[in-house]
């Protein structure tokens, strides 16, 4: 009775992991294309306002059933865009290449987690141990993407304002230590896995 019930534990821990993939990956292509839609709406689809710490900006594009709209919204930090003139800013630019790298790369390192986690389970229900040096790679390549997102990301963000949304170049290193904190997080939890599987297989090896 106990294998049964853990057994539909994990089938329903791998439908709702197998839902959030896809509907990430839904979400992830919808805001796609949203974001290549963004220069060819009309400018007063597009609020871009200057606020105490940072930019601002909301877009509502029109979807083409009735009044019904999509909007996206997000900000920008003062130290990644330089509280300079509206006028000195390409807003169509700085809205696509913010809402790409703010937005949509977590999003893709979400999907990627969900992805581990999927054939995790699908193992689980494989009646194969989770316990696989193939997992324990997973969650330490993806340690490593948000160690390095979190870390060069604003980075980046700031160079590619500056190359193509405003006319001087700036390079601010801004760390995500939420991020950091998970990545570091998950490669310590890799690397003990990894050692308690190296200990089963010599404790194996001398049975």
């Amino acid at each position: 009775m106990k294998s049964r019930s853990n057994y539909r534990n994990v089938d329903n821990l791998h439908s709702l992991l197998k839902f959030f993939y896809y509907a990430t990956i839904a979400f992830a292509f919808t805001g796609l294309i949203t974001t290549f839609a963004i220069p060819f709406v009309p400018d007063t689809a597009i609020s871009f306002e200057r606020g105490i710490r940072e930019w601002a900006y909301s877009v509502d594009l029109p979807i083409g059933i009735g009044s019904a709209s999509l909007g996206i919204q997000g900000s920008i930090p003062k130290n990644i865009l330089q509280f300079v003139p509206i006028d000195y800013i390409n807003i169509p630019a700085a809205i696509v290449i913010a809402f790409l790298m703010s937005n949509l790369l977590p999003f893709i390192l979400v999907i990627i987690g969900l992805k581990k986690m999927t054939d995790l389970t699908t193992d689980m229900l494989n009646k194969e141990s989770p316990f696989q040096l193939k997992h324990v790679k997973s969650v330490r390549k993806l340690s490593y993407l948000i160690l390095l997102y979190s870390t060069l990301g604003n980075t980046l963000l700031c160079i590619l304002i500056s190359l193509f949304v405003t006319d001087y170049f700036s390079v601010t290193f801004d760390f995500a230590w939420s991020g950091i904190l998970i990545g570091i997080m998950g490669y310590i939890f890799s690397d003990i896995t990894e050692h308690g599987i190296f200990l089963q297989d010599e404790y194996d090896t001398t049975l």
